[in-house]
C-alpha cells in the first residue's frame, strides 16, 4: 500500500523546487526583477515546501503507527529529505528577499 501523504509530500516539494525554476527562468528571460515579481514566488515556495515538510512528517507518522504497513520507508524518506531541501531554499531565499527589500528602499 502506498502512502499517500508521502506522495503528497514529494508533489509538494517538487512544486516548490519548480515555482523556484520559474522565478529563475522570469528572471532571465526579463533580463531584470524587481522586489513586486520575488514577493510573489518565495511566500509561494514556503508554503509548498512546508506543506510538504508537514506532509512528510504525518506520513512517518502513519508508517510508524501502523508498523511499517504504509508505504515504503524509503519513499517516505525521499519525501522528508525534498521537504527540507525545499523548506532551507525557500527560507534562504526569504532571507535574500529581506535583505532585497532593504536595499530597494534604501536607494528610492
Amino acid at each position: 500500500m502506498t502512502n499517500a501523504k508521502a506522495v503528497w509530500a514529494v508533489v509538494a516539494a517538487l512544486l516548490a523546487f519548480g515555482v523556484f525554476a520559474g522565478a529563475a527562468v522570469a528572471a532571465q528571460h526579463f533580463n531584470e526583477i524587481r522586489l513586486q515579481d520575488a514577493v510573489v514566488a518565495v511566500p509561494l515556495a514556503l508554503a509548498l515546501a512546508l506543506s510538504s515538510v508537514l506532509l512528510g512528517r504525518r506520513a512517518k507518522i502513519d508508517h510508524q503507527r501502523t508498523l511499517g504497513r504504509s508505504g515504503s520507508r524509503g519513499f517516505i524518506a525521499l519525501a522528508r529529505f525534498l521537504g527540507v531541501v525545499a523548506l532551507l531554499l525557500a527560507l534562504t531565499a526569504g532571507l535574500a528577499l529581506a535583505v532585497f527589500a532593504v536595499l530597494v528602499l534604501a536607494l528610492d
